[in-house]
Order: C-alpha cells, then structure tokens, then sequence
C-alpha cells in the first residue's frame, strides 16, 4: 500500500511538472457560400476582450498544419494576446481569380467575433505564397475589414493591386533573396512592392539591415504620404521559399502598430531626420535647441484628438489638450534623440510618429567620415544638400525615394574602382556656384559647430562624364554664404558616364584650412560655371588637427573689439554668430556664447 501511494505521489509530481499549454486550439467549421470550410485557430488561456486577430492563409499544396509548424505564430499569442486564425484552403489551391477566399476571410472575421469578441478594427492578415498571391488579389477589397496585411514569399504577378486600392496600404512583405519559386530579379519584387508605395505617395524611404535570427536582410520602409500608411519590404538572405519562424516577431510589430479608423500623426519640424556635428574639445560641446511642432486628426466621424504627448526618448516634453501640438528641447545634450508624439483620440486609439536628432561631438585627431551614409544608390544622402542648378533638382538628402537622375549617388561596381559610392553633381544652369553638394547647411538638415582650429578636408573626386578636365571649388562658407577659405581642384581622373565602367584610384588629396572664430559653418562643393560640368565626389572626411582660442575680432559688427590686452566694455551676450542676446543679458539656455570677446559654456 504504501508503494502505492508513493507512485502515486511521484506521477501526480510528474504531471505537475509538465507544462501547461498556455493557448487552446480548435478546429472550427464555417459555412461559406453554401460549403463547409476549416480553420484551426489558437487562442491564450486568458484572452481579454477586444483582442486583435490574425488570419493566416497557407501555400499551395500544403495546409494550416505546415503552416502553423513552421510560421509558429501561436507560440507568441499568450503573450501578446491576439488570436490566431490558419484558415484550410478548399482543395489544393486558393481562389486568386475570384472572390470566393475573400469571403471566406471575411466569414472567419465575423466567426471570430461572434466566438471570441476580437476587435474588428484590429484584424490582421498573413500568409505563405499563394496564400500571400491571395492577399494581394484581395487587398483592395479588404482595406475596410484589415488593417494591416504581411504577406511572404509571394506576390500576385498577374495583377496590380495597388491601382484598385481606395486608400493607403498598411503591409509588409518578407521574401527571401534566394526564393527559388517567386525569383527576386525574375519576378521584379522589389518594383512590385514600391509600387504600393509610389501609389501612396510616400516621401520617406530608408533600408538597414535587420536581423531577426540567425539570417539577416535589408529592409525597406516607405512612409511620409499625405493620407498615412507604411509599406515595407524584408528581403532576406540565406532563405528559400518556406515560412520562417523568426519572421514572426517582425510581422506581428509590424500588424499591431495599426487599427481601422485610427488617427494620424505627424511630426512636421523638424522636417525629418536631423543631424548637428560639433567638432572641438568636448567640455565646450553646444547644440541647437529644437523647436518642435506636429500634427493629429481623428479618422472617425465626429472624432477629435484628445491627447497629445511629445517625448525626447521616454522623457516626456509636453502633454496637450488641443493643438497647436509644439514643445521645445533645450540645450540637448550629445547624443541621438528620438522624439516621438503620441495623438489618442476620443475612442481611446492611439497614432504615433517619430523623427531623429542626432547630435555628435567629433574631438581632436579624430576623422569624422561625411561619406558614411553614402551607402543607397539613387539616393541623396542623408545630412547633404544637392542641386544641379535648377529649382527641380535641388533636394534635400535623407528619407527620400532614390533616384535615376539629377544630383544622386552612383553606386560604381566595376573590381577596378576608386570608391564605391560617390554623389553626382551636374550643373545644368551653366552658372557660376549653381550647382553643389553642401554638408552643414540648414536646408539639408544639418549643421556643423567648428570650434577654432586647423583642420584638414581629405577627399576623392572626379569627373563624371567629361571630354576635358572641369574644376571644382571647394569651399568653407558661414550660414549666410560668405565664403572663409576655398580651393580649386582639377580632377585627374574621368570615369566616363558609366558607373560599370573602370576607373583608378587616387590618392586622397587635402585641403587644409584655419577657423579663427568658433561658429557654424558650412562645407560647399561647386562645379564649374561651365554647363554640364560634373564632379563625383567621394571619401570625404574631416578632422580638426588642432584646436586654437577663438579670436572674437571675428564676430560681426555688433560685437566691439577687444583691445591689447584683450580687455572690451562690452559686457553684452552674443552667440557663435555674432548675434546679439536679448538686451544683452545672460542666456537663460545652455550652450556656447560670447562675451567680452572669450568663449563661455553656459550649464
């Protein structure tokens, strides 16, 4: 008896240990179109009410069993609290000519709710190949049902869906490189899915590269649209075309981030992503303020934004009742920060939308690279401002769509080349200082504090498509566009029109040049006053090779001169250019001034 009872003991243990399925699956059968359809669907042991719901559409010849194996969405579903829908296709293929699956999705929607109260403005869709052609065949009809759609490895070719699309797209589409049965090149995915975008006229673009396991990949988010909307693109490597589990947490951060009827949200100044250098010693690091001002509208009739709260990072800056929605970040510190609003309107839903300011500080001796987001061709590079000397081609660099002509970056592919990347200059005005490429320069994004000092430019540049040589004026300017040094460079060298074609390194040339008086400033390239005079220009770095006292005799005319021993009665504040402080009196906010002609940090 008591060998009985100490097995039983031990087995109850046993049982005890194992672990508790923390979802419940079912099989569920809906009549649609007078015919019997299966889903398998997963739902957390504690589903709240309102929970979103992602549907899952699987490849041909396979089912929701293959599927769920491999995608493993569900494992994430107890803690992200959504439930999971792996609809079974009638026979071995979906129907991507009519519209008999798109009511099947729809029935699944209504089923869903009926049996586990999601939220209907929460309802997600995604798939597997010709579950992902579904979707697209779809996707026009179902903007009104789904919010946000994440097919993969797959794309309705046949079509153009995005021509029939009533308003903007919310979707994200993973595929591998290697898919050997939807082929990258083959099947022009990349085009297909920037149509989406060119359709919504997004006017932001950036690409990383994003690793979601043991693979990585790059991805592409278009975004910026008058009408809101995101479309994205993961194209991975080391990939095939099967589902991959480790695409699952990029495809629900995506889908979750969205509802029906939701408000819209943006960040207006800045005007995107910002960065500001400080080159000096980094004791007397100053930053700009940032001004910051956005924009909320409720989607829904009769609605209204509630609540508006901006943030530096976690660090809320301002939390408004109505608009103007605007906050001010003072005195940054170095540093990136990522300011964000956060629009919730009267239902209770919420919009967000971000924007970067980067702030670095570059000391002596250190070389800061101008080239290091020379990195997408077609590109205008972010922290640039370009022009070939007409209205049309001036553009400002950083999270806009790439290019095919006008000042861009070529990306140069022959094994025999000088650099990689290199940004085009072309002038089309045939005038003098018409056609540039600035870094600093406010236009761009940009700005560049120079602490006094001897500084050295190296760089790379080129001819683009020349028969005889043209120069390129070099040029270090104040914001207004005084100039305050420059040189005139011939380049030896001429690739020839061609971005294939083979051209020799040379090596890095120098221009060296002094700043008297701390201040901002901006590094201008001009071509020649001839027209279609070109420069490439690549390799570009700056390094401050000795810090020196700033000479205030420098400033402008308000500012009086200091005598021999550097005495003045002038007690007034001034700023790094010269500007006169309110009556004079002490800046109330951090950063670098001037007075009695000597520098001074105020903290």
């Amino acid at each position: 008896m008591k060998y009985v009872y100490q097995s039983f003991i031990s087995l109850l243990l046993l049982l005890l240990a194992l672990p508790v399925a923390a979802y419940e699956q079912q099989s569920i059968n809906i009549t649609v179109n007078g015919k019997s359809r299966n889903m398998i669907c997963f739902t957390p042991n504690d589903l709240p009410a309102k929970s979103p719901l992602m549907i899952v559409t699987h490849g041909m010849n396979q089912d929701p069993e293959y599927q769920m194996g491999s995608d493993k969405l569900y494992e994430m579903i107890d803690t992200a609290k959504f439930v999971v829908a792996y609809l079974r296709s009638d026979g071995n293929t979906w129907d991507i000519n009519g519209t008999n699956d798109q009511t099947f999705v729809s029935k699944t929607i209504d089923e869903m709710y009926t049996r586990f109260n999601i939220d209907k403005e929460r309802v997600y869709w995604s798939g597997f190949s010709m579950g992902s052609m579904l979707i697209h065949h779809c996707i026009a009809n179902m903007q009104n049902k789904i919010a946000a759609f994440a097919p993969t490895s797959g794309i309705q070719f046949s079509e153009s869906p995005w021509n029939n699309c009533k308003k903007p797209v919310n979707m994200l589409e993973c595929i591998a490189y290697g898919d050997e049965t939807f082929g990258y090149e083959e099947y022009g995915i990349h085009a297909y899915i920037e149509n989406y975008a060119k359709h919504d006229k997004h006017t932001n673009y950036s690409k990383i590269v994003y690793q979601p396991g043991w693979y990585n990949g790059d991805l592409e988010k278009w975004t910026g649209g008058p009408n809101g909307g995101e479309v994205w693109l993961f194209s991975y490597n080391n990939g095939g075309h099967w589902p991959m589990t480790d695409n699952r947490k990029l495809i629900w951060n995506f889908c979750k981030r969205f509802s029906l009827n939701q408000p819209s949200a943006r960040i207006t100044v800045p005007t995107g992503e910002t960065t500001n250098i400080y080159m000096g010693p980094k004791n007397e690091a100053a930053f700009p303020d940032v001004q910051i001002e956005a924009s909320a509208k409720a989607k829904t009739t009769g609605g209204s934004i509630v609540q508006a709260d901006i943030y530096d990072g976690s660090t809320l800056l301002q939390s408004l009742t109505e608009a103007p929605y605007t906050a001010s970040l003072t005195a940054p510190a170095a540093g990136a920060h990522s300011l964000c609003i956060v629009a919730t309107d009267n239902n209770g839903k919420t919009a967000d939308a971000y924007c970067l300011v980067n702030n670095e500080v570059v000391e002596e001796a250190a070389n800061y690279d101008l080239c290091r987001n020379f990195t997408m061709e077609g590109a205008v590079p972010q922290d640039w401002y370009v022009s070939n000397g007409t209205g049309a081609s001036t553009r400002v660099g950083g999270g806009g769509m790439p290019y095919t002509n006008g000042p861009r970056l070529l990306h140069f592919t022959n094994d025999s080349r000088g650099i990689d990347y290199g940004l085009l200059v072309q002038n089309s005005a045939g005038k003098a200082k018409a056609a540039f490429a600035k870094f600093g320069d406010e236009k761009g994004r940009s700005t560049m504090l120079l602490h006094a000092g001897s500084y050295v430019l190296g760089y790379r540049i080129y001819n683009w498509n020349q028969s005889e040589p043209t120069p390129v004026t070099i040029a270090i300017e104040r914001p207004d566009g005084q100039e305050m040094a420059s040189k005139v460079y011939t380049p030896t060298k001429n690739i020839g029109g061609n971005t294939g074609n083979a051209f020799s390194s040379i090596k890095i040339q120098k221009f060296e040049f002094d700043i008297k008086q701390t201040g901002y400033y901006v590094l201008a390239f001009y071509t020649d006053a001839t027209k279609n005079a070109d420069f490439v220009a690549g390799k570009l770095t700056l390094r401050l090779k000795e810090s020196k006292e700033s000479d205030a005799t420098h400033l402008n005319d308000n500012v009086k001169m200091i005598n021999d021993k550097g005495e003045t009665t002038n007690d007034s504040w001034y700023d790094l250019q010269g500007r006169r402080i309110a009556n004079g009196q002490k800046p109330i906010v951090k950063g670098l001034y001037i007075q009695n002609g000597r520098k001074v940090v105020v903290k």
